[in-house]
């Protein structure tokens, strides 16, 4: 959202997305570049669903407070580990473990150790297929 000419494109498709039965899907990791945008804003208030997963400390107060979070699920946002958070629609909203499958997790890892492994794996596999 740092960009006016982007930002006020995807507020544009948001705001006449629906007459025309258009979805979006946004995502960042820094969700306060939205909330401190005036084009922002509107975009995360007006989506269907959004997920939060873990937040830093410094944006933390603002996004209970946009999201009107409970202390608790305050906590829940500094605390979480990978792939938790709170899942809302509409509005309601509850905590949320999100567990790949070992597949996904094998083509959408970023974790250099799980990188290496799977590379190792490959190599192998490989070599025992040609012999």
């Amino acid at each position: 959202m740092k960009s006016e000419d982007t930002a006020s494109f995807l507020f544009s498709l948001a705001k006449r997305g629906r007459k025309y039965f258009l979805g979006l899907s946004t995502i960042t990791q820094d969700v306060d570049d939205f909330l401190n945008s005036p084009y922002g804003l509107p975009i995360v208030t007006n989506s269907s669903i959004q997920i939060l997963l873990k937040q830093s400390p410094t944006v933390i107060d603002h996004i209970q407070k946009t999201f009107n979070l409970t202390d608790e699920e305050k906590y829940l946002l500094l605390e979480s580990d990978v792939g938790e958070g709170i899942f809302f629609v509409g509005l309601k909203h509850v905590a949320i473990k999100v567990v790949g499958s070992y597949t996904e997790d094998q083509i959408i890892t970023t974790n250099p150790a799980q990188v290496m492994a799977i590379k190792e794996a490959k190599r192998e596999l490989e070599n025992a297929g040609g012999k």
